[in-house]
């Protein structure tokens, strides 16, 4: 498959620290301080763009987090700063190709939810890929969770042990069971599909074998694989073994990565990582976290850390506040096909917050949670809120509340909903940094790597694959 060059990586880096640098005001923003800290007011710097977006119809305004989907749908005219942010925003994020969807094969679908079908499908069928190109004799899977993946890259691969690693003992036994119900739909499956071919045998047909295991940095290790291997029957600490993650949750991805490198045995590597908000960082940016917590840090030894790993973003550094990387975890493109735009309860808390500063001396917590979420009206909002708090005052009558909520009218609430929407066509961006540089990481170890979109971003958001082999 084409790959970019270093130094296109380089100056697409180079591009996404730019545009962060200039709108980092979208992205480290609390959506709940909107109003307590007047979020909107940044935008009054370039020029025409409140007053585009604020005449936006909810269509439009709904597509806007994928800039490629608005672009092609909005036929206006519009500030030609903006239209320069969307398209920078739609050139960093779109340079490395889709896998071919058609090729992809046949699967067990037994107990998967339709999104697991289509990760399970589409990614085994760029393993399947990677291992005609690059053969080796076993696979190790980190964080397999229920095995859904190893169990079909086993079952389309005789011959070829696979081993799933998750530090759940009740996935481990629920692999295990499932395995055998699996073996016998896709003997089923087999022969209907090869009807010209000898039916497959009723012994054994696979050597997928689920361990528990818990995955940390201590395990970057020269002798990982023999590590498992004691662990396994299958294993052989010294044949090829090809490393897998399917949404190796924060720093599992990263840990995935400096062990492939470290250890001679694995010789290849296919991984899609997720929860870029559980990353640790070498050099965190400051961010809000709640009263008095304002200036604690992740951090994590140099040796291990998640981010960054490429020697171009140690020269060049990056560093995300927690909002940013909580804003990395959004889904701009299903948010764009539903149509749909924030529901009223983000506008209830921005306001809430307001409230509360003005009715509660001292530090003013941030964190409400989920209690209010299905309220329909400011007022339940508030007393499920100030409940969850354990807050009282003799103030706040349904009277003085409703008189607050007033305060604020429906163009308060049009700017909210604009700012979330702009803030999330940086989302994509934040995320390709951190895939730029783990693809720089391998580079700089003299590994073939490539970064793949696997998955439709609509279905499975967290959708870039890395393929790597030594």
């Amino acid at each position: 498959m084409p790959t970019c060059t270093n130094q296109e990586i380089h100056q697409c880096l180079l591009k996404c620290r730019s545009l962060l640098e200039q709108f980092s005001f979208l992205t480290d923003s609390p959506l709940v301080q909107f109003f307590q800290q007047n979020h909107w007011s940044p935008l009054d710097s370039h020029p025409g763009w409140s007053t585009f977006l604020l005449s936006l119809t909810d269509s439009d305004l709904a597509l806007l987090p994928e800039p490629a989907s608005f672009l092609a749908s909005y036929q206006g005219t519009m500030p030609e700063g903006l239209r320069v942010f969307l398209n920078d925003c739609l050139t960093v994020t779109s340079v490395f190709p889709a896998l071919n969807a058609e090729s992809a094969p046949a699967i067990v679908k037994l107990g998967m939810s339709p999104k697991k079908q289509h990760e399970v499908c589409l990614l085994s069928s760029l393993i399947h890929q990677s291992l005609e190109e690059n053969p080796v004799e076993q696979v190790i899977d980190f964080g397999s969770g229920k095995g859904y993946l190893s169990e079909q890259i086993a079952l389309s691969n005789p011959g070829l042990s696979v081993i799933g690693i998750d530090r759940e003992k009740v996935n481990t036994r629920g692999g295990l069971e499932r395995n055998k119900l699996m073996e016998k739909q896709w003997r089923s499956l087999y022969n209907r599909l090869h009807p010209s071919l000898p039916p497959l045998p009723r012994e054994p047909l696979n050597h997928y074998e689920p361990i528990t295991m818990e995955i940390s940095s201590d395990h970057i290790r020269i002798d990982f694989v023999a590590m498992v291997a004691a662990k396994s029957q299958h294993v052989q600490g010294t044949q090829s073994t090809m490393l897998i993650g399917l949404h190796a949750c924060g720093d599992l991805t990263s840990v995935l990565l400096h062990t492939f490198l470290k250890c001679p045995s694995l010789q290849s590597v296919v991984s899609i990582g997720c929860c870029y908000h559980l990353i640790t960082q070498k050099e965190p940016a400051d961010y809000f976290l709640s009263p008095g917590e304002h200036k604690t840090k992740l951090s994590a030894p140099e040796s291990v850390h998640a981010f960054p790993m490429s020697t171009f973003l140690q020269g060049n550094p990056v560093s995300f506040t927690r909002n940013a990387l909580n804003l990395a975890q959004q889904a701009p493109e299903r948010m764009a096909s539903s149509g749909a735009l924030p529901a009223a309860n983000l506008f209830y808390r921005a306001i809430f917050q307001v409230l509360l500063s003005e009715n509660f001396p001292g530090p003013v917590p941030m964190n409400v949670g989920h209690s209010a979420t299905k309220t329909t009206n400011f007022l339940d909002y508030t007393r499920a809120a100030l409940t969850k708090l354990q807050l009282t005052s003799e103030n706040l009558t349904d009277e003085a509340i409703a008189a607050f909520e007033e305060r604020f009218n429906a163009t308060d609430h049009r700017k909210l909903v604009v700012f979330y929407q702009l803030r999330t066509v940086l989302s994509r961006v934040i995320e390709h940094v951190v895939l730029f540089d783990r693809l720089l990481y391998l580079h700089d170890n003299d590994v073939s790597a490539n970064l793949i979109r696997v998955f439709d971003p609509i279905i499975s958001p967290r959708c870039y694959a890395i393929v790597a082999s030594k």
